[in-house]
């Protein structure tokens, strides 16, 4: 098995967000339980989380007072401080039990939504493909969510390129593979509400190259585009490939000549390493 370095991008944005919300999940499957429990127990929910706010208000109320009937100038000084925070703690808690079930609706409202989204389609691709990579042999590292940034001015086809997102580069001994992972609806191809996929994979695959040719010299960079779904058609000049996710494996596989020696894989793994997920990194 390859060496997985790094998460789907796209997933840990939607996993990071449900966790500011107080829902941790690890994965797409948790999702419709997730809804399930929250819309079955939300009158319960509701409830604890009054109980729970009122004991805190008691235990506040109940400090308070004892501190009011403490004596003595400076001790009564002192503890009007801390009186007047109690009160302010027990404020807070009232506003945030009232706003509790609003936001309770709110989390089942964007849970319906994310079930459905092109968003969650886009992370399932990405960690299915993650799965599909996982199956090549150990002499393999996959990196997810690479961050690229130019080290220098550069135009691409007439535009300024200044930084790239890279859904996995693949690293073997025949080279570097840019991939970006694409599960898209006939419908949505036909919208044209979208940046160009090939496009988006050579600004890549360009930036990467160059990266890596200014710091290790000469060194083979191939686009992928791996596709679970429609994609609009690439132009005649395009050296992109477009694999479905269950060959993803067999077409790197199926480039067996040696073309980086230990020392200069060993000094590529570095580099991608250092930029899983850091867009500040060049």
């Amino acid at each position: 098995m390859s060496e997985i370095v790094g998460q789907s991008g796209a997933w840990q944005n939607i996993a990071s967000d449900l966790a500011l919300r107080g829902y941790p999940i690890s994965s797409p499957r948790e999702l419709h339980p997730l809804l399930t429990n929250i819309e079955r127990d939300r009158p319960q929910l509701i409830e604890t989380n009054r109980q729970r706010t009122m004991r805190s208000v008691e235990e506040l109320t109940a400090r308070a007072g004892t501190l009011a009937d403490e004596r003595g100038f400076f001790r009564r000084l002192i503890n009007w401080f801390k009186i007047r925070a109690a009160r302010n703690e027990i404020a807070a808690l009232h506003r945030a039990d009232s706003k509790y079930s609003s936001a309770l609706d709110q989390t089942i409202t964007h849970l319906r939504s994310l079930l459905s989204s092109a968003e969650l389609a886009g992370a399932e691709a990405e960690l299915a493909v993650i799965d599909r990579l996982r199956t090549l042999p150990s002499s393999v590292v996959v990196f997810n969510d690479v961050r690229l940034k130019a080290t220098r001015h550069i135009r691409f086809n007439g535009i300024a390129l200044i930084s790239a997102q890279i859904d996995h580069i693949v690293l073997t001994p025949a080279g570097v593979f840019v991939i970006e992972t694409k599960r898209w609806s006939q419908r949505f191809v036909d919208s044209g509400n979208f940046h160009n996929p090939f496009d988006q994979v050579s600004r890549a695959n360009y930036l990467c190259y160059d990266l890596l040719r200014r710091k290790f010299g000469k060194t083979r960079v191939r686009s992928v585009i791996a596709c679970d779904g429609k994609l609009p058609n690439a132009r005649r000049e395009s050296y992109i490939k477009v694999v479905r996710p269950e060959n993803l494996s067999s077409y790197i596989l199926g480039f067996r000549n040696t073309e980086l020696v230990p020392e200069r894989f060993s000094a590529l793994r570095s580099f991608f390493e250092y930029r899983i997920g850091s867009p500040n990194a060049i």
